[in-house]
C-alpha cells in the first residue's frame, strides 16, 4: 500500500551546475552517487520527513540510451536544456501488491525491478521500483518505490538538510494532462481514493482536480483555454508541471532569496513565491507557507 510521497525528480543537464543553482536558491544539497548501469548521477535536497528533492543528469549520455528507454528518454530531454520536473514518486510498504492491484485495474506497469546507487561512501543503497510503461520521465501518472532499509535507518545515515530558505518539506505537485477526466480516474485507481476537490484556475487557464495523499497534495491540470499549461503541454507533453515547498516563513524566504540575487514571482493561487526558470534550471518550484492551493 502507498504510504506516503517519496520524492520529485528535477532532471538536470549538468549536475555539477545544478548542485551550485540550489545551493543559491537555500536549499543544502548532498552528494547522491551513481547509477553505474545507467549512466546517470544524482545529488540530493533532503527534508525531516523523508521526503526529498532528486536532481538528477547523465554522466555517460551513450550508456544512458543503451540502458533502455528509462535512461534514453533522460538523456534526450536533458540534451538541449538546462533541465526541468521529470518525475514524482511514491513510497509502498508493500510493493509486489501495488504491482498486482494496478495490474487488474489495467494499468500498465513495469517491476518491480532492483535498483542500487553507490553512495560517496562506498556504500550500496537498494530498492525495488514500479514504472508506468518503462519509462517514469515526463508521465501523466507517478512511479512507486519500496526501499530495502527502514526510512530511519536511511535518513541517519544520508543525512537532513538545513536550509537556508526556510524550507521544510515538500508539499504538492501539479502535473499537466490532455484528458483530465481520464487522469482522474487513473489516479483515483492508483492511490485509492477520490478528488477532494475541483476548480477552473484563470490564472493558468486550466481546469484541475486535486487529491489529498496523506496529507500531499497532487492537482491534475488539463487547459481550457491557450496559457501556460497549454503551453507546457505542446512544449513537454504531460507529465509533472509544478512542485511546492513549504517554507516556515514567507517574507524570510523572500528576503534570502531577494538578497541572494534570486528572480522570483508573487504566485497569488496559493499565497507563494515562484523562483524564475533560469534559476531553477528549467523546473517550476513555488514557496509557501502552507501545503494547500487556493483557486484564482
Amino acid at each position: 500500500m502507498i504510504t506516503r510521497f517519496d520524492h520529485a525528480v528535477i532532471a538536470v543537464g549538468n549536475l555539477d551546475e545544478a548542485i551550485e543553482s540550489y545551493s543559491a536558491l537555500g536549499f543544502e544539497v548532498f552528494p547522491g552517487g551513481r547509477h553505474d548501469h545507467r549512466g546517470t548521477h544524482n545529488a540530493l535536497i533532503r527534508f525531516s520527513g523523508v521526503d526529498y528533492i532528486e536532481l538528477l543528469g547523465v554522466y555517460d549520455a551513450e550508456k544512458a540510451i543503451q540502458s533502455g528507454l528509462n535512461g534514453r528518454t533522460l538523456a534526450e530531454f536533458t540534451r538541449d536544456r538546462a533541465g526541468g520536473l521529470a518525475g514524482h514518486c511514491y513510497a509502498t510498504d508493500d510493493i509486489e501488491a501495488d504491482a498486482a492491484r494496478t495490474r487488474e485495474s489495467g494499468l500498465e506497469m513495469v517491476g518491480p525491478f532492483e535498483m542500487q546507487r553507490a553512495r560517496p561512501d562506498g556504500k550500496a543503497l537498494t530498492w525495488r521500483l514500479l514504472v508506468p510503461e518503462d519509462i517514469p520521465w515526463r508521465r501523466r501518472w507517478p512511479f512507486i518505490i519500496e526501499w530495502d532499509a527502514p526510512d530511519e535507518e536511511r535518513l541517519a545515515v544520508e543525512g537532513v538538510g538545513e536550509h537556508r530558505n526556510g524550507s521544510s518539506s515538500v508539499s504538492g505537485v501539479s502535473i499537466t494532462v490532455r484528458d483530465l477526466e481520464e487522469a482522474v480516474d487513473l489516479y483515483s485507481t492508483l492511490f485509492d481514493s477520490e478528488p477532494t476537490g475541483r476548480d477552473e484556475i484563470d490564472s493558468l487557464a486550466a481546469a484541475g482536480a486535486s487529491f489529498d495523499i496523506h496529507g500531499f497534495t497532487i492537482e491534475l491540470l488539463s487547459p481550457i483555454d491557450d496559457g501556460p499549461i497549454r503551453e507546457a503541454l505542446e512544449r513537454d507533453g504531460e507529465g509533472p508541471f509544478e512542485v511546492r515547498v513549504v517554507v516556515a516563513d514567507l517574507e524570510s524566504t523572500t528576503k534570502f532569496l531577494t538578497d541572494a540575487d534570486i528572480e522570483t514571482e508573487e504566485d497569488d493561487r496559493i499565497h507563494g513565491l515562484r523562483v524564475s526558470a533560469r534559476d531553477a534550471l528549467g523546473a517550476r518550484v513555488v514557496f509557501a507557507e502552507t501545503a494547500g492551493t487556493r483557486r484564482r
